[in-house]
């Protein structure tokens, strides 16, 4: 009996022991897991967090997006009035410069009527004086030569006065305006 007695003392100290290495080991592993829940538990809050801010952007987005996209209709809605606006601006142009073209060939035509009746009208009216003139007994080359003497008194030089020089430089020649008035080459005056 003692020797039963030895062995179930040995094998309760065994047990002791192994119960000692159990809770030992136990208390390891719980102070592990603690540490590890603890960690989980952080990063838990950290994705919380996280989460949250995620929220947070995401609804700004949405906001940011419904704006956006009442920005787009209103433009869109703007769009078809504007592109009839420019496309009638563009018609409203090409009939002005098609006006515009048709305006100036009517210029052209009238400025070129224009110089022929002023032309006709300064030869008509040169035609008439000079018929008036040859009418009255008007003395041409008389009144010429009187203009002449006219401009030669004053280009003469006095003492103390300026020198005055005739714009014209020289008097032309009557035997043109004698010519128109006695077409027969005679140079008296018609009777």
């Amino acid at each position: 009996m003692a020797a039963e007695l030895a062995v179930e003392k040995a094998s309760s100290n065994q047990a002791g022991k192994d119960k000692k290495l159990l809770e030992s080991s136990f208390v390891e592993q719980l102070s592990k897991a603690t540490d590890e829940i603890r960690g989980l538990k952080e990063l838990l809050n950290q994705k919380e967090v996280y989460v949250g801010e995620l929220v947070q952007t995401l609804t700004q987005a949405q906001k940011d997006l419904r704006v956006s996209s009442n920005r787009v209709q209103f433009l869109e809605s703007s769009l078809a009035p504007l592109q009839d606006s420019y496309d009638a601006a563009l018609t409203k142009k090409e009939e002005l410069r098609s006006e515009i073209e048709q305006w100036e060939r009517d210029y052209e035509v009238l400025e070129d009527k224009a110089v022929v009746e002023v032309s006709w009208a300064f030869l008509n009216t040169r035609h008439d004086t000079l018929m008036e003139a040859r009418r009255e007994g008007f003395e041409l080359a008389a009144e010429i030569a009187k203009i002449k003497e006219t401009i030669e008194k004053t280009q003469q030089i006095t003492p103390g006065e300026a020198t005055v020089q005739s714009p014209f430089g020289q008097v032309v020649s009557p035997t043109t305006d004698d010519a128109i008035l006695h077409p027969t080459g005679s140079d008296s005056a018609p009777q």
